[in-house]
């Protein structure tokens, strides 16, 4: 009688660290999927070769979330939310009985993690997409119990979460965790918007005027001016102050600062002066 290896198993790495293992033909099919990467990406038939792949091989966790952002791309939500719960389903399978979630971790310092920590995170944004708002804040949390170097970005999206569903206390919260305390960057937008809407406007403006205007000047430009045309982005990654990263972090998190009047009247103040300088950072022409 044959006996079907699973596709996935945790091996105990030590200190309550576990690492996903690939049998022998899920590592052969993980070759045949970063192949189809390698050969689409960035290219319209990518949906179409993603669809045939998860059609032929349904248990892999990364060809699943990827096609989850293909449809969440396209729109299509119900769609997406279906694939990214198969992913993450897949991959809770592998854990053993004794894996003690808070205890026990899957840190991406283990690269072989990443493909099931990135269809988790996948699937809080496939969550919400569909409006199951607290569902999505559970899956955020898992993320972070499971990563707690949160690589993947978690806990900005817990943030905007708590934001958009008037939990402001929430969210300051977690900008207060220790392990995250001074690591949102470009997000310490929202901290700021946070303490407006608690009635600590004065604490909010100091957020502002030390961290985002000095940093990142143009995310206000482009939260104050939504209508404006994407810029063009030169290069690899995003540079830091740079039009582009104004427009894209914009598009992220612009429209939960303009649907608050008091949040919009108070960056329109506090940015009068860097918007004369043509929005340039550290007190430079842009």
């Amino acid at each position: 009688m044959e006996i079907n290896e699973p596709p996935f198993a945790l091996l105990d790495m030590g200190d309550h660290e576990w690492r996903f293992q690939e049998s022998d033909a899920m590592d052969e099919t993980t070759g045949k999927f970063d192949e189809l990467l390698e050969r689409h990406q960035g290219q319209k038939e990518l949906p179409g070769a993603l669809r045939k792949f998860v059609k032929a091989h349904p248990d892999h966790i990364d060809g699943l979330h990827h096609y989850a952002s293909c449809l969440g791309d396209a729109g299509k939500r119900l769609e997406a939310l279906a694939f990214s719960q198969t992913a993450v389903a897949t991959g809770l399978r592998a854990l053993p009985a004794t894996f003690a979630v808070g205890r026990d971790r899957l840190p991406t310092g283990w690269v072989q993690n990443r493909p099931f920590l990135r269809a988790l995170h996948g699937l809080t944004s496939a969550q919400w997409a569909a409006g199951l708002r607290q569902a999505a804040i559970s899956s955020g949390e898992l993320c972070l119990a499971l990563d707690p170097e949160d690589r993947m970005g978690a806990r900005f999206s817990l943030i905007s979460f708590h934001l958009d569903s008037a939990r402001p206390k929430l969210a300051l919260a977690l900008f207060e965790r220790e392990r995250y305390r001074d690591m949102f960057h470009v997000f310490e937008y929202l901290r700021a918007f946070a303490l407006i809407t608690v009635g600590k406007e004065d604490e909010a403006k100091t957020v502002l005027r030390d961290c985002c205007l000095s940093s990142y000047p143009q995310v206000a430009r482009f939260i104050l001016e939504p209508d404006t045309a994407r810029p063009a982005n030169d290069g690899w990654g995003i540079a830091i102050g740079s039009e582009f990263e104004g427009w894209y972090y914009a598009q992220q998190f612009g429209f939960t600062w303009r649907t608050h009047e008091r949040a919009t009247a108070i960056l329109v103040a506090e940015t009068r002066a860097i918007a004369a300088r043509n929005w340039g950072r550290f007190g430079k022409e842009g």
